[in-house]
């Protein structure tokens, strides 16, 4: 897990390149997602390129799981990497509730909040934009344990591959 968080840290300045945004356009061909993907972080546009293409590199170009898999953190919203070390370190000594908090003063604080609802805030704005419903569900559940849904595993392992 310390080497996944270190890899994670020294990728968080690589910045997306032309093939990144043209990767993503073949996939998503509408535009309100197109401009979802393109609002996101640097270090997020990056993931979600990389989460698709080690999808695709093992056969895996179910539509639905690659919108899923390019769409799934759009709802982290902008996030410093002091922002993201902070939520790693919260997480990791359980305190992710008491240091979250959408409506505080300290800017690290709500980004801490971003951090644990991106999840359901990305499902929302999918629904908004609408996403398929199963991209939606795959957005929403990205951080929770899988039970049966095959694909939703697939996008889990990507997302904690990339």
């Amino acid at each position: 897990m310390v080497l996944e968080r270190l890899r994670q840290f020294r990728n968080a300045g690589v910045r997306p390149t032309r093939d990144d945004y043209a990767f993503a356009r073949e996939w998503l061909v509408d535009d309100r997602l197109f401009e979802l993907f393109a609002q996101q972080e640097p270090r997020d546009i990056v993931h979600a390129v990389r989460t698709a293409q080690w999808l695709q590199s093992r056969g895996h170009m179910e539509r639905d799981l690659m919108l899923a898999a390019l769409l799934h953190d759009i709802g982290k919203g902008e996030q410093r990497t002091r922002d993201r070390v902070a939520w790693v370190v919260a997480q990791a000594l359980r305190l992710e509730d008491v240091a979250a908090a959408d409506r505080s003063k300290v800017a690290m604080r709500r980004a801490l909040a971003r951090s644990a609802d991106h999840a359901a805030v990305g499902a929302v704005l999918l629904r908004e934009a609408g996403a398929p419903a199963a991209v939606v569900e795959y957005t929403l559940l990205h951080h929770d344990p899988v039970v049966e849904d095959g694909m939703l595993a697939l996008l889990q392992a990507a997302d904690a591959a990339c």
